[in-house]
């Protein structure tokens, strides 16, 4: 068997977060959106189109209007693991923002854009730097760090449900020859003592035989 931590059965979610700094007069704000409009696309392979909490027509103009005396804006890139499973994406993501809202203690002001174009479906969003009081929005570090990714695989698992040993196994062995950091490399910086990863069985690795074939 494999042994795996408290979240170990969540399906995982890699989400991407920037704060960026906006200086009076720019457009860079609107250079951004109009890049996500564009580069955007449904999973029918049509353009894809900006939406917000209520609307599935967002006007990307009349958004960037409404921020251009912020002073910062937040852009997240989430990318669930399962994306391709998921039944909308679009509602996926709705719930990732309500709960942020609800987590943060006020409403959010934001628009967003689906891409599945990559074979890894993911959103784009971009969240104004003010609060529902217009005061200067102020995100803890650590919760655009870990809390929108735990929220959004909360999220996940609860359409998808906990991710199964095969799920686990298929995702581990096409990782094998992925030229990327995996999380089979993070085990074995975990497990290796002074550099040194022992994989006999005497060794009494804490990790199942699998683990170890792989």
């Amino acid at each position: 068997a494999v042994e795996r931590g408290p979240d170990a059965r969540m399906r995982r979610v890699v989400v991407k977060a920037r704060i960026v700094r906006l200086k009076v007069g720019s457009r860079a704000a609107d250079a951004h959106v109009r890049y996500l409009q564009r580069d955007g696309m449904t999973r029918d392979g049509e353009r894809g189109q900006l939406y917000g909490t209520e609307t599935d027509a967002a006007d990307g103009k009349d958004f960037t209007d409404r921020g251009r005396e912020d002073r910062h804006q937040f852009r997240f890139i989430v990318a669930p693991e399962d994306g391709d499973r998921l039944s909308d994406l679009r509602g996926f993501t709705r719930d990732v923002m309500r709960q942020m809202e609800e987590d943060l203690g006020t409403r959010l002001d934001w628009v967003a854009v689906g891409h599945f174009n990559t074979g890894h479906p993911h959103s784009h969003v971009v969240v104004r730097g003010r609060d529902d009081l217009g005061k200067d929005l102020i995100i803890a570090q650590d919760y655009i760090t870990d809390g929108v990714r735990l929220r959004a695989q909360e999220r996940a698992t609860l359409e998808l449900g906990p991710e199964t040993d095969r799920e686990l196994r298929a995702k581990l062995r096409a990782e094998v020859s992925a030229e990327r950091f995996t999380r089979i490399d993070r085990v074995i910086l975990a497990e290796a003592e002074e550099r040194v990863l022992d994989l006999r069985p005497e060794a009494g690795q804490v990790r199942g035989d699998f683990d170890r074939s792989l």
